[in-house]
């Protein structure tokens, strides 16, 4: 018995012994980017360590002396171990062996391209981690002066994710809070590693009595079981977002019971601290009520548009709500003001769609839904997405879809307007356009994209864990563009996310998309259009959310560079898929185009994509193989128009043009001839007829004829 309590005593000793930085100088404080028992992937495991920043290809320094126990030079997870330290994505010393003894700052392996050690106090990979090293005592020297925070403390139904969306709550509760912390002192990355402990507390209205509490579920001295990860993180957690379930333990549910105090008001304290004892508070104020508070979950919109008989639809899904009473359509013709036309007398429970009689046409609408439940004194949920639809029957049909799920990036709020954004900008820079909205998901589910001219298809900044374009998504997407379609693909993580796939992703980025990811971080926000796009400019990345993970590209050997990041790195690559006599179209940005700002930028860049969109594919004379014979027009403008209508284009060879102007019944209006040598020239028409005189205000077309190419231009004037 007396060997048993000394060999404790001496682990115990040797568990929390300082022990130097496993890198050099190792008696200096490294950056730290990831803490122990954070939160890994989408609610997977914990995470089994302490993550140091170190470059692939620097050395790895042996903590202790000792023997070396075990190691695995294969794949990203590589590893060794000497004593009851794992050095975990580093590639072993080839000189080392099992049993081989290193003595302290002995060089033991290399970062591999995680670009990090990752540090098991206790056994790694081949052992159990039950430390935390930066634990006074570990990790020596080590100083941290940050106090973590709690930015977003909501109250939720327990065991559900169903908000109270006021300060009024009742029933058995559970308090969720995000909470994260700056845990180095140099180059930090701010507010991204997760909390040493957390916990909640229950006072009175003024906070002079603690009534319940305080309680720490969430401490993380050892390893926790990852079979209760679920317990203790709740969804939306994942590998940079720590949402807590406070009321939780880590085996079983837990909850803050309303019903056994009197109606009032209270505050829940959240409590947060670091190994160094940095503390942070936040105090959330809460009314217990025994009236029913919980809104039901907002419907997910998944279609605003122009179904095939020509009406206006909307579809959606429903919440899953056992006292749901219908649903509330709000519409606005300027995304501020808005009114609710239709209600649960109509919008009923037991309905997914609707279908409009009479909806104006050539209307710019946004719309958006909440749900109802039923209580006597009913609950509205939050809304849902925002789409913006406009019917135009003789119009261009433009889809946007709305890829854009995450909530746990920069964009944090559960809903948003971003389709409203790209319609909007289609609507002002391209005349007579019908433009409706769908989900992503409604895509999948087997909608056709067929019955559209162009498709703009948005991701924001989805990543690895959120899937920018799904095996499915992608087969939609090249089925498209195989049968001529044309598509705008937006998003600031489209190469991060499928660079890092299997070989069907790869060969989507360049074959289909025609690029190759080069970066994650152009680390520049000003834009700059090259060839059809020249002349355009814009900033990006700073409202309504940062963009702050942009990628950057090169083109592949079948695409063309048309945007560029103000330092030269390339931002949007276009490609053309020819399939016989059908040829589509894509221009892939590596940025959230929803930031770009002035708004008149936006609108310039959707007048210039689909002047691509209508460009043909280059064809190549016989006598000279490298000069294109293709021109590059502009649509007209202005549009509508008064005293002057222009158009620009491109000549890659000298050509005679001959530009026409008819009236809606096909009568010849104005003409003229022009010799334009290869370069970039204007047409004008000075909206006269023949004869000198002014034409009247209406719908005019414009006819340009080459040698082997004719266009067409609708355009409106307004006396």
């Amino acid at each position: 018995m007396m060997l048993r309590r000394l060999f404790v005593i001496s682990l115990a000793l040797t568990v929390y012994a300082e022990f130097p930085w496993p890198l050099a100088p190792m008696d200096e404080q490294h950056r730290v980017s990831a803490t122990f028992d954070e939160c890994r992937e989408n609610r997977d495991h914990f995470h089994s360590g302490t993550d140091i920043p170190l470059a692939q290809g620097g050395a790895v320094l042996s903590i202790e002396s000792g023997q070396v126990t075990g190691f695995d030079p294969n794949g990203i997870n590589a590893w060794i171990r000497v004593g009851r330290y794992a050095y975990v994505h580093v590639t072993p010393n080839p000189a080392l062996s099992v049993g081989n003894y290193v003595t302290q700052g002995d060089v033991v392996g290399w970062t591999n391209d995680q670009n990090h050690i990752h540090l098991n106090d206790g056994g790694g990979v081949s052992g159990y981690a039950y430390a935390n090293s930066l634990r006074p005592n570990g990790l020596a020297p080590f100083e941290d002066p940050f106090h973590p925070r709690s930015p977003v403390i909501t109250i939720r139904q327990d065991g559900t994710d169903t908000r109270f969306t006021g300060s009024e709550i009742s029933g058995r509760v559970d308090i969720w809070a995000q909470a994260a912390d700056t845990t180095d002192i140099w180059s930090s990355i701010d507010m991204n590693n997760g909390v040493y402990k957390i916990g909640w507390a229950l006072y009175n209205a003024d906070t002079s009595a603690i009534l319940e509490g305080p309680y720490f579920h969430f401490q993380a001295d050892n390893l926790y079981n990852s079979n209760y990860i679920n317990n203790l993180y709740a969804p939306g957690s994942n590998t940079s977002t720590y949402i807590h379930i406070l009321t939780n333990s880590l085996y079983a549910n837990g909850y803050l019971d309303c019903d056994g105090y009197d109606p009032g008001d209270y505050v829940v304290a959240v409590m947060s601290a670091d190994t160094r004892s940095n503390w942070d508070t936040t105090h959330v104020r809460v009314t217990f009520t025994d009236q029913d508070l919980i809104a039901p979950d907002p419907p997910i919109f998944q279609f605003a548009g122009t179904n095939e008989m020509g009406e206006m639809t909307l579809k959606w899904t429903p919440p899953a709500a056992p006292d749901l009473a219908g649903y509330k359509l709000y519409f606005s013709f300027d995304g501020n003001s808005w009114t609710n036309n239709l209600g649960p007398e109509t919008l009923t429970a037991e309905m997914t769609s609707y279908t409009f009689s009479g909806f104006p046409s050539n209307s710019f609408i946004h719309l958006k839904l909440t749900a109802v439940d039923g209580a006597p004194i009913p609950n509205e949920s939050e809304f849902s997405d925002t789409y913006a639809v406009q019917m135009n029957a003789n119009g261009s049909r433009v889809l946007i879809v709305d890829g854009f799920d995450r909530t746990t990036g920069s964009w944090t709020a559960t809903s948003h307007n971003f389709s409203t954004i790209y319609g909007k900008a289609i609507r002002d820079g391209i005349p007579d356009v019908n433009i409706s909205a769908a989900a992503n998901e409604w895509i999948v589910a087997g909608e056709s994209l067929e019955n559209y001219d162009a498709v703009v298809w948005f991701v924001g900044d989805e990543s690895r864990d959120d899937e920018t374009f799904s095996p499915s998504e992608q087969t939609i997407i090249q089925n498209y563009l195989s049968t001529g379609g044309k598509v705008l693909l937006s998003g600031s993580e489209i190469g991060y996310d499928l660079s890092a796939g299997d070989s069907n992703d790869q060969a989507f980025l360049s074959d289909w998309l025609g690029l190759s990811y080069q970066g994650d971080a152009a680390g520049n926000y000003a834009l700059n259009g090259l060839s059809l796009f020249s002349g355009f400019t814009a900033s990006y990345g700073s409202q309504p959310y940062e963009d702050d993970w942009p990628d950057y590209f090169s083109a592949s050997s079948t695409g063309q560079v048309f945007v560029d990041y103000g330092n030269g790195f390339h931002a949007g690559i276009g490609n053309s898929i020819v399939n016989g006599e059908t040829t589509g179209k894509v221009l892939t940005l590596g940025f959230a185009w929803e930031t770009v700002t002035p708004a008149a930028a936006r609108t310039e860049f959707m007048g210039k994509l689909f002047d691509y969109f209508d460009t043909p594919v280059s064809t190549f004379g016989e006598d000279n193989p490298s000069v294109a014979h293709t021109w590059f027009l502009s649509h007209s403008y202005p549009n509508p128009g008064n005293a002057q209508v222009a158009l620009d284009i491109t000549m890659p060879v000298t050509e005679k043009i001959l530009l026409q102007v008819f009236n809606l019944n096909g009568h010849l209006i104005w003409e003229r001839a022009y010799d334009f040598v290869s370069g970039h020239h204007q047409m004008t028409w000075n909206t006269r007829n023949l004869h000198g005189a002014e034409v009247s205000s209406g719908i005019y077309l414009i006819k340009i004829q080459g040698m082997s190419q004719h266009w067409l231009r609708k355009i409106t004037l307004i006396k």
